[in-house]
């Protein structure tokens, strides 16, 4: 039996990777970072459909919470350290404690059930919020590092090829608690990651969203 999900386990680890040595290493890190955003935005309009079934809402809500954190984790360790170094400490301090409040609320969230009465509301909370981060990302942070002195679109493209790698070491579930800066943050996520994907695979069926 526990060599079965072993044997799953890594199954899962190796379909994982083959996207990212296919896909997306041509794209600069702000194309991707608008990606990610469409997809949660998409998964929350199909979350608020009329119609859409209990059992429904809570794979949808799953989703959020595991994109959510993926990409939350991408941005600390690949994106925030650059936003640093180009447009100075207090723009990724500031983007932090959103992602320190988003954590929380997923997490409350997260150990709860669809069948809750609050849990529209908890997750609208998290919209709210994340809608707000988005925005100040794509309108203002992005578009200013992207034509900030020095940085030219190979590195762009660098670190697109760097967001894209390390989803393979990163957490899928919140972790509040989990340092948000270098080095500390990379070793928590590598830590956190293999039972966030066993946990995964129970909560998926065998097949955790790519």
């Amino acid at each position: 039996m526990g060599g079965d999900v072993i044997t799953h386990a890594v199954q899962g680890l190796i379909s994982a990777v083959t996207p990212v040595s296919i896909s997306s290493l041509s794209k600069d890190i702000v194309l991707l970072i608008r990606e990610d955003h469409d997809r949660v935005r998409s998964l929350y309009e199909q979350y608020k459909m009329p119609g859409t079934t209990a059992m429904q809402k809570r794979q949808l809500a799953w989703n959020i919470i595991r994109e959510v954190s993926l990409h939350s984790t991408k941005e600390e360790e690949v994106v925030y350290p650059a936003l640093r170094d180009v447009l100075g400490d207090l723009t990724p301090d500031h983007l932090l404690a959103e992602h320190q409040e988003l954590k929380e609320l997923l997490s409350l969230l997260d150990s709860s059930d669809v069948s809750d009465p609050n849990f529209d509301g908890r997750l609208q909370d998290i919209m709210e919020v994340l809608l707000h981060h988005m925005h100040e990302e794509e309108d203002d942070l992005l578009p200013r590092f992207a034509a900030a002195e020095g940085v030219s679109s190979d590195y762009l493209m660098q670190l697109g090829r760097l967001w894209e790698t390390s989803k393979l070491h990163l957490p899928s579930r919140p972790h509040p608690w989990a340092p948000n800066k270098p080095p500390l943050n990379i070793v928590a996520n590598a830590a956190a990651m293999p039972l966030d994907f066993l946990r995964d695979l129970v909560r998926f069926e065998g097949a955790p969203p790519l």
